[in-house]
């Protein structure tokens, strides 16, 4: 079993462990209970045997240096770390402390990995380094662009140029929001990866799914205001994408 291999491996338990082998009853019983919960130390069992099995069988197959019971102890290291993340995960909720929950478990994997192999911190900082270069810099600078920076100048010039009738057909502005950043970034992604003709799908599909509301609304303004929201959107996208594409 090879260093990466070792590194998918547990991440994998990780996976496994968090997002197909705890019922939901747990994480709601965990949030009721807190350090209380039973759930939370079965949750760790689970993840402790899950690594140790995995660890274990790297220890054979690879023959290192490491002794077996050190190899139990990083074990331990990693259900118990996981048990306090998601206690202190308990007392919170929320996108946000999810994605910061995750995050740390992953951190937590890439630690021990690192300890467990003769990679070392110093291939991961120049790892790093490698992804800080200006091509990476200006593609993180266009997919921001294209997220709240874009929302908020969509939103400008539609408040100035149009106002639809408030009815309760419209939906959430927030999900609208969501939407619009999705879209395009889905674009964006597309035309880096060279693929046009998806993008024409993405456009269809929308209209399709916008036809039923526009020809039920009555409202003229309404049309306007979709209409000219899509195609500030998917102007923006192509300006940024080009600019990049120019700039690369």
């Amino acid at each position: 079993m090879s260093d990466l291999s070792l590194f998918l491996s547990l991440i994998l338990v990780h996976l496994l462990a968090d997002f197909f082998l705890q019922p939901t009853s747990w994480v709601v019983a965990r949030s009721d209970r807190h350090w209380r919960c039973a759930a939370l130390y079965y949750h760790g069992l689970v993840h402790f045997g899950l690594n140790l099995f995995v660890l274990v069988s790297w220890h054979f197959l690879s023959w290192p240096s490491m002794s077996l019971w050190s190899v139990i102890a990083f074990a331990l290291i990693l259900a118990i770390s996981h048990i306090l993340i998601d206690l202190v995960k308990s007392y919170y909720s929320g996108l946000g402390n999810f994605i910061a929950d995750q995050l740390l478990h992953v951190l937590i994997v890439v630690i021990v990995w690192l300890c467990l192999t003769d990679i070392g911190f110093g291939v991961i900082l120049q790892y790093v380094k490698s992804l800080l270069d200006a091509q990476n810099l200006l593609i993180l600078l266009a997919y921001l662009l294209l997220m709240k920076p874009a929302s908020l100048l969509i939103s400008l010039v539609l408040a100035k140029l149009v106002t639809p009738k408030s009815t309760s057909k419209q939906g959430s502005p927030a999900g609208g929001h969501l939407i619009g950043i999705a879209e395009r970034l889905l674009i964006l992604t597309l035309i880096l990866v060279e693929q046009y003709s998806a993008i024409g799908l993405v456009v269809a599909a929308k209209s399709v799914l916008r036809f039923n509301d526009l020809r039920d609304s009555h409202d003229r303004a309404l049309t306007e205001y979709i209409l000219l929201g899509s195609l500030l959107s998917f102007s923006i996208t192509l300006l940024v994408a080009i600019a990049l594409l120019n700039a690369r």
